[in-house]
């Protein structure tokens, strides 16, 4: 399968944290749009595109692995759980130490401990931010506020600042130029909640400078979006994972709730038997009607020696 970066370019802050498995859906909403009969029998078939989380350019997640791998104190693990990211190069090295925070990615590879606060603040940025909004409430009916004209609610909105990027995976069912176009049909539409208002709009553009990642020989890979693992329960020989909930709803019917799903979150690290370029699978999970989850994952390998 080939593999191409693509840029994301925000025109608004977004309500939904742009996860895989639901950009597939997005994506597989407009497929069904033009060709239904593209993912008709997705189950049972191979993948036919892949897509990963939202990441920071040249970032991927902090592995999932014991505190001991990364040479953490049980007395420093409350600091070693805001830290989020890890640049790909010092990952594929094996580098775990180096990990930056929640709100800090550096642009700087010279950037080190020795810099100034002055330094820092020029190439220090955070991958987004989260800001509470408050919103009043409109019946759609009446298109009156309720209570006595105020009907006030809580909207927590997603900036991104530095560049945000997804790695997509796909075969010869699709050509890049499809897949621009539809994630382009996405961002014009709005991706996640409250598109209708604004949110989660953007513009794609493939990365042209990408060359796929670095070639490692080892059997530990992490993944890049929500999986299912037990679909490739023969693949795995060993697997580290934090739960990740889907409570997933229909775009528009009678019956909107979905089966709840329990995946592996984005950034486990599993311990395969042959190199691969992706784990996982879909699965159905609709109530009164055909719905699936792609519970497949990117899996890009990393040097690792498991000390314990």
């Amino acid at each position: 399968m080939n593999l191409i970066k693509v840029k994301i370019n925000p025109h608004s802050s977004f309500v939904t944290f742009p996860k895989g498995d639901t950009l597939f859906g997005h994506f597989a909403y407009h497929t069904f749009k033009e060709n239904k009969s593209i993912f008709q029998n997705y189950v049972e078939e191979k993948p036919k595109i892949i897509f990963s989380d939202i990441l920071p350019d040249g970032y991927v997640y902090k592995p999932i692995l014991p505190l001991s791998a990364f040479g953490v104190d049980e007395s420093e693990k409350k600091e070693f759980r805001k830290k989020s990211w890890i640049k790909i190069e010092d990952l594929q090295k094996g580098n775990l130490s180096t990990l930056y925070s929640s709100f800090t990615i550096c642009s700087d590879k010279n950037c080190n401990d020795n810099f100034s606060n002055e330094d820092r603040k020029r190439c220090c940025v955070p991958f987004y931010k989260r800001d509470i909004k408050i919103r009043n409430a409109l019946n759609r009916v009446s298109f009156t506020t309720g209570g006595e004209g105020f009907d006030p609610f809580s909207l927590e909105e997603i900036t991104f600042i530095y560049q945000p990027v997804i790695y997509v995976m796909f075969d010869n069912t699709f050509t890049k130029e499809q897949i621009i176009d539809r994630v382009n049909r996405i961002g014009k539409v709005g991706f996640g909640k409250k598109g209708s208002i604004g949110k989660g709009h953007f513009r794609a553009e493939i990365d042209t400078k990408f060359r796929e990642f670095g070639e490692v020989e080892s059997d530990y890979y992490i993944t890049l979006s929500p999986t299912l693992l037990h679909k490739s329960k023969d693949l795995i020989e060993k697997a580290y994972y934090n739960t990740f909930n889907r409570f997933g709803k229909y775009h528009s019917t009678s019956t909107p709730f979905k089966k709840p799903l329990l995946m592996a979150d984005s950034g486990a690290v599993v311990k395969l038997k042959s190199q691969e370029q992706y784990i996982g699978g879909a699965i159905e999970n609709g109530i009164n009607g055909q719905s699936l989850v792609q519970g497949y994952s990117i899996v890009m390998p990393f040097k690792f020696e498991e000390k314990s």
